[in-house]
């Protein structure tokens, strides 16, 4: 495939994605004279319609550099509406800049809770207690920031040596779960 991109198709694109993907304000009139050159309505229409589904497929199938190309030249083979060497070219280059990011911010939305984006822990011993049988036991000290995008909260607890067992029980019923569920797919 060619090299050269068509700018402006470029912009048309990664303002469609942001349109559509990241809820950005990108209307249909600035899109058809700004970025498009003032194109007819009807050939903006058009266009629009074309690049959206192409978009869709794009993001619906997460295709691969490898998948991408084969998907490319057969929208080139067409026999009516084929795509030229251009097109397919810029495609090519919006996809490879924005791929991950439209995967990775559709992750995000389809992520219903908290996510676990760090875990730090420490061991205190007690070294003073009103009550002796507390001195010199362990405990360990665990802060983990749980967040959706850029919306962190800290939590911190603290747990003994019985609790950090009942925990660890815990996960380890969790990943046997998760590897029962993994070898039947």
């Amino acid at each position: 495939m060619s090299s050269e991109v068509d700018k402006a198709l470029l912009a048309f694109l990664n303002g469609l994605a942001k349109r559509v993907y990241f809820g950005e304000e990108f209307s249909d009139e600035f899109l058809r004279t700004e970025v498009l050159g003032g194109i007819g309505n009807e050939d903006y229409l058009s266009l629009k319609k074309r690049y959206q589904n192409l978009l869709s497929a794009l993001v619906s199938a997460d295709m691969d550099y490898t998948q991408l190309d084969v998907f490319l030249t057969s929208q080139m083979k067409k026999r009516q509406g084929a795509l030229s060497e251009k097109d397919a070219a810029t495609v090519t280059r919006f996809w490879k800049t924005q791929r991950s990011k439209i995967h990775q911010h559709l992750v995000d939305l389809s992520t219903c809770d908290n996510r676990l984006k760090g875990v730090s822990w420490r061991i205190d011993v007690k070294m003073k207690s009103k009550h002796t049988e507390q001195l010199n036991q362990p405990s360990a000290i665990v802060e983990m920031q749980l967040g959706k995008e850029k919306e962190i909260e800290t939590v911190r607890f603290e747990m003994d040596e019985k609790k950090l067992s009942e925990l660890l029980s815990e996960v380890s019923k969790i990943e046997q779960a998760i590897d029962s569920y993994a070898q039947s797919s």
